[in-house]
């Protein structure tokens, strides 16, 4: 089949990740052409062979970039022959809904998030659209708030790519390592409602007792430089450091002990299922979605958002007790083997497009 995968920008984020992982598995035996606004892994699909076509900006409503990219996908369906698309992000479903309208090809969307807001939009943009969502707990929002038909949603829980080129590790991370620290780390884009505040406060919280312990933060975004002057601050320069954004995440984990996420709202984080893949527990906050990856005790624990005092005796636990320590790291090896295979996630998108394709 020939598929269009599109999405607004190609950044370090799971849904771009989400598409490269498709796009890899899928290129041998399926015509795969992508299209977005561009972004910093662009050179990952020029690298796999992956025509890219460019899209203007979408997260701003603007009518003629939108109609301009309703034409351009019109174009790119009859120029490629374009049997599916897969769009990865709201706007663009909604451009290719219409762009439907005048020229046969069918669209299929994955909902990266649990949405907290512009519900209506959101059912008027998937209503009779084939979606994929990334947990339970956001199908059930797309149910629940946007009313949309159960029957057209499914829920296709993510994998990560585990292979990687780049080898290089940053050496401050390299650095504490051979000191001996305990080393904690958070892997997100550096916004607030990653909750990169309380992952400072959790690390305030924690070194007061105990000074074995450094906190890494593996990242970037609009809250970079506020969040440097926070740790500033805090008189907490020699506990907590911003690393900046990697594109070799595993390879860093490979150093790391353990995985905070303090999100406040998410869909599957990638970065979870990155850390079980190295046997690295993960504590991370009671939301939908993340916790559908986490068995409480088991892989990691789960703490309520912004809980800062139970986060820091999470980790005190799991530093003082090496027989819960272990016990976290193997489980966390088998729930990932056990729940987000890679054979699995690409079996379940191909039996959806088939679906889509054949059975309407």
């Amino acid at each position: 089949m020939n598929i269009l995968y599109l999405n607004n920008s190609v950044h370090l984020g799971g849904d771009t990740k989400c598409i490269l992982k498709l796009c890899k598995e899928l290129k041998h035996s399926n015509k795969v052409i992508m299209a977005s606004n561009g972004g910093s892994l662009i050179n990952e699909f020029e690298k796999m062979g992956i025509k890219h076509y460019k899209i203007k900006p979408v997260s701003s409503i603007n009518i003629f970039s939108m109609i301009f990219n309703i034409i351009l996908i019109i174009k790119i369906v009859k120029k490629e022959s374009i049997d599916i698309i897969h769009s990865h992000h709201r706007m663009t479903t909604l451009m290719s809904k219409i762009a439907s309208k005048f020229v046969k090809v069918k669209v299929v969307h994955t909902q990266h998030l649990c949405i907290e807001n512009k519900f209506f939009l959101t059912r008027l943009t998937l209503n009779n659209i084939k979606t994929i969502t990334v947990s339970e707990g956001a199908k059930e929002i797309l149910k629940r708030k946007c009313k949309l038909n159960e029957k057209n949603i499914t829920t296709i829980y993510n994998t990560i790519e585990l292979e990687c080129k780049n080898k290089e590790v940053d050496l401050k991370l390299l650095e504490l390592k051979e000191k001996g620290f305990f080393l904690v780390a958070q892997v997100s884009r550096i916004i607030d409602y990653k909750g990169v505040y309380d992952f400072v406060d959790v690390a305030e919280s924690t070194v007061k007792n105990n000074k074995d312990i450094r906190f890494l933060l593996i990242g970037e975004g609009e809250e970079s430089e506020n969040l440097k002057k926070y740790i500033k601050q805090g008189n907490l320069e020699e506990y907590v450091y911003v690393l900046g954004s990697k594109d070799n995440v595993i390879e860093h984990l490979k150093y790391i002990d353990l995985v905070l996420l303090c999100s406040h709202i998410e869909g599957l984080p990638l970065v979870p299922l990155e850390a079980f893949s190295e046997r690295v527990p993960v504590i991370a906050t009671n939301i939908e979605g993340t916790k559908e990856e986490i068995v409480d005790g088991e892989n990691g624990f789960l703490v309520e958002p912004k809980n800062i005092e139970v986060f820091t005796e999470k980790i005190n636990d799991i530093f003082n007790n090496k027989e819960l320590y272990n016990s976290l790291k193997e489980n966390a090896y088998k729930i990932f083997k056990e729940k987000f295979d890679v054979d699995r996630y690409i079996a379940e998108h191909v039996a959806l497009y088939n679906k889509v394709l054949y059975s309407e």
